[in-house]
Parts: structure tokens; sequence; C-alpha cells
């Protein structure tokens, strides 16, 4: 699992609001059309053919490859809003044709996991946020960042809810059980226990 820090301009239009709101992330260089099943070489053709040449090919190269390639499903995506940090995970890569008007057509859903105060990152995160580039991989892992301390925190907090949700459930079979044999069963002692068990619960 990788950790990636993307800027929240495609086309160098600001889409954080889209970005939190649909759940999705995505870059520009809408004009190479869709590159599904495309490799590192298929994209670098795509690109001097628009005529992208010398460093400037191999800036952008990188920085599409990156989303379309080195991106992987599972992945952890960082997005500074001023000094706070959302993180998610990721989906596959998606080409909307419906966003050639917004150019941002290169998209990857996400599904945001919890947000961090930027002081409250690691150094290393920190420095990682601040890089220059659209898209920039981290050289360490979810477990050395320090962020997996946040994401467990919101795990925490979502299975503490899940949980709760189960024993209510459990419960209300229960109830319903015990109101089936306070009404329903022939034996009078069952019928009876069966009440008092009903009542306890309800008190």
């Amino acid at each position: 699992m990788s950790i990636f820090m993307l800027r929240s301009k495609p086309h160098n239009i600001e889409r954080i609001d889209h970005f939190l709101t649909k759940n999705e992330i995505a870059i520009g260089w809408s004009e190479t059309g869709d590159l599904t099943g495309f490799n590192k070489e298929d994209i670098r053709n795509v690109l001097s053919d628009l005529g992208y040449q010398g460093q400037s090919l191999s800036t952008n190269l990188g920085l599409v490859n990156s989303f379309i390639n080195e991106m992987k499903n599972g992945d952890v995506v960082l997005i500074r809003e001023k000094e706070i940090v959302h993180v998610g995970f990721i989906g596959d890569y998606k080409w909307k044709k419906e966003y050639e008007d917004k150019f941002m057509t290169h998209t990857r859903p996400v599904e945001w996991k919890v947000d961090i105060p930027f002081n409250e990152l690691s150094a290393s995160m920190q420095s990682l946020l601040k890089n220059i580039r659209t898209i920039c991989k981290s050289k360490e892992s979810l477990e050395e960042s320090g962020i997996v301390q946040h994401l467990s925190k919101d795990y925490l907090e979502e299975e503490k809810v899940s949980m709760k949700l189960d024993n209510d459930e459990i419960l209300n079979e229960a109830i319903d059980v015990l109101r089936t044999l306070m009404k329903g069963s022939e034996d009078e002692t069952i019928r009876l226990e069966a009440t008092k068990e009903l009542l306890r619960h309800l008190k």
C-alpha cells in the first residue's frame, strides 16, 4: 500500500469541493484521451504526439503515469486544504468523458476516511505535502508515515458504531422472540418467564 500526495487543481482549476462531495480525485491532461490499459511507453507516445518534448515530456510523463499506473486500488491519497489534510483510499482509474468541459477526465474514486490537521502530521508527510508537483509518491509505508495512527482512531469509532448497531439489532430480535413466547406459548410457565424477561428489558 503506497501513499500519494495529490494537488486539487486539475488543469490549474481548484476542485477540492468536487473531490470531497463526489468522492473522486482527478488530474488534467484531458487532451490525451482515455488512457485505460496504457503503459508508460504508450503514454509517452501520446504526449509526444501532442507536442511534448525534452524535459517537458519527461516531467509530464512522470505525473500522468503516476496517476494512471503507479497509483493502485487501495492506495492512500493525501490532499491538503489549507491547514487540513484529507485522507482517503483510492479505487481504479476511470476515464470520464463527461468531465471534458471541466478538464479533469482522468479520475479515480476515493473513500475519504479522516481529516488530519497539517501540523499533527510527521515531518516527512508535511514535506511530501509541500512538494510543488501535481502528484508525488511517498517513500514511506503507511506504518512509517504515522498516518495509520489517525486512521486507527477513525476505524475504532466506526467499529464502535457498528458494534452498537449489531447489539441493538440482536436485542430487538430477542425482544420479538419474548413477545412471541409471551403471547403464543401454550405453557403457562414459559409465558410468565417470557413476560418477566420482556419487562426487565423494557424498563
